[in-house]
């Protein structure tokens, strides 16, 4: 019985991900799928190789990912936290408007004239800087 392309398969998994790596299925002619068998020892340094990309990968992953999200949930959250009555705020929903009131969960923001709404502090993403007038608008340059 000649060995099919899924029995090699499976042999390869059984031996790990380096013979699996070297799998190589090519058709005989009696067609059947033969396999070329892997390079003894995994070729020169391959274990060292795998021992050091591994937390290399995992440095890379911390550093340019998990890292910065962390600084940003902090900031957040001092945000969020540091929130007083009279702050100009943005909300996730992009409504701006001035804290009213502060509680401990929730605050109230006045959105235009007499015209409250009730928010999670959650809700608020950012402080809402308006332009000072030493700044000019984009449109105004262009003339």
């Amino acid at each position: 019985m000649t060995p099919t392309a899924i029995d090699s398969l499976v042999f390869y998994a059984a031996r790990g991900a380096n013979a699996l790596l070297a799998f190589q299925p090519t058709m005989t002619p009696g067609g059947g799928a033969s396999h070329a068998a892997p390079a003894a020892g995994g070729g020169p340094g391959g274990g060292l190789m795998n021992f050091i990309m591994l937390p290399a990968i995992f440095l890379f992953v911390w550093f340019f990912m998990l890292r910065p999200m962390r600084q940003q949930q902090k900031d957040q959250e001092s945000l969020q936290k540091g929130l007083r009555k009279g702050d100009r705020v943005v909300t996730n929903g992009g409504m701006i408007g001035t804290v009213h009131e502060v509680f401990e969960k929730e605050i109230v923001i006045e959105l235009a004239d007499k015209v409250r709404v009730r928010f999670l502090r959650d809700s608020v993403t950012k402080k809402y800087e308006t332009q000072t007038a030493d700044a000019k608008p984009a449109d105004a340059e262009k003339k």
